[in-house]
């Protein structure tokens, strides 16, 4: 469109011929066509580029709208699960502060108990500050029943009976004489119970026990013979009844023989029953030692008898030894074991009553 313009312009000042103008429009005309391909070509790739930038921009444009819009929602909801916490924590921080407030009070209520029960036991203290050797009184008093129900201790229960009125009379209360008279019955009444040295007898047993492998067994004893009268016939007529029984006598003899026998007569039982004979012995005294212990008067006196049969029976009772030993059982035989104890002490149930009082005067704060 330019080249056209400048070729009319430079005509129209010199008026030119029409044949040479037709030629110059004709030679004009035909470089013009490309030209307005080119520009056409130009005007219709800036269009196309415009609408393809458009749709990039409305696209990216769509895009982060969506993108904004579910941040958005992403950010509403989070704001809501906050809200949420924010008032679950605002609820239990309520429920532990008042649980806290209540816990505070229970604390002060039981300090301040605490502290009244301290004031009242400082009271009894000042009012009462040696009642606990009255509880000791009342532990040795049980003790010294172990000591004679279970062990048959009769020396230690008296020791700790004692023990127990001493530290009553240390208390010097007028109040508890009765306890301090019930305490001297009991001691009284065990002292007058005999006594028994069990560890002295079980020793007598076993010096006795040591001596049976000492002692000889009995033998047989033959009976002495007696003197034969002589056996002559006599002449005298009047004698025929004596003539005919020694001639009968002196008949006889052709059919039995006597013989004598020199030497040692030979026991009554075997070597191996001796020794079973001796361990059945040693046995026995062995039981009437573990009878002492156990106080079982029966069976101490039974095992005793047997030995004592045992030794008659078996042993030569000659022998000096046999003779010892068979006198020394019949002095055990005779020992007491077996006594009856006194079921329970006067003083106790009269210390746990008094304990028992206290103690209640102490729970109320009289």
């Amino acid at each position: 469109m330019t080249e056209q313009q400048d070729v009319q312009t430079s005509t129209a000042p010199g008026q030119e011929a029409t044949s040479q103008t037709t030629h110059a429009s004709q030679a004009a005309a035909q470089p013009q066509q490309p030209a307005q391909s080119k520009g056409r070509a130009g005007v219709l790739m800036g269009g196309l580029a415009i609408l393809i930038a458009l749709g990039l921009t409305g696209g990216l444009y769509y895009h982060g709208h969506q993108g904004a819009l579910a941040q958005q929602a992403e950010l509403a909801q989070l704001k809501q699960q906050l809200t949420q916490v924010s008032d679950r924590l605002a609820h239990s921080g309520g429920e532990e502060r008042a649980l806290l407030g209540e816990l505070g009070k229970q604390q002060q209520t039981l300090q301040e108990e605490f502290k009244g029960l301290q004031n009242r036991v400082l009271d009894l203290n000042d009012k009462r500050p040696n009642d606990w050797m009255l509880a000791e009184s009342e532990y040795l008093v049980r003790m010294a029943g172990r000591k004679l129900w279970l062990e048959h201790d009769l020396v230690s229960a008296i020791t700790l009976l004692g023990n127990a009125d001493e530290r009553i009379k240390a208390l010097n209360d007028p109040s508890l004489m009765p306890i301090r008279k019930s305490l001297a019955e009991d001691i009284t009444r065990l002292k007058a119970m005999p006594r028994i040295d069990r560890e002295g007898l079980t020793l007598k047993l076993a010096a006795l026990e040591d001596q049976i492998e000492l002692l000889p067994l009995s033998n047989v004893t033959m009976p002495a013979a007696q003197e034969q009268q002589s056996q002559a016939v006599s002449s005298n007529p009047d004698e025929w009844e004596s003539n005919l029984k020694k001639n009968w006598v002196k008949f006889t003899e052709n059919f039995i023989t006597i013989r004598r026998r020199d030497g040692a007569v030979e026991a009554l039982i075997s070597p191996q029953q001796e020794i079973y004979l001796r361990e059945n012995l040693k046995t026995k005294l062995l039981q009437a030692q573990l009878a002492v212990y156990r106080e079982q008067q029966g069976l101490y006196e039974d095992s005793i008898d047997k030995a004592q049969r045992w030794l008659g029976q078996y042993f030569d009772t000659d022998n000096s030894a046999t003779r010892y030993l068979l006198g020394e059982l019949d002095k055990l035989k005779g020992e007491q074991i077996q006594f009856d104890y006194p079921d329970k002490f006067s003083s106790q149930a009269l210390l746990e009553q008094v304990l028992t009082e206290r103690l209640q005067r102490i729970a109320t704060g009289n």
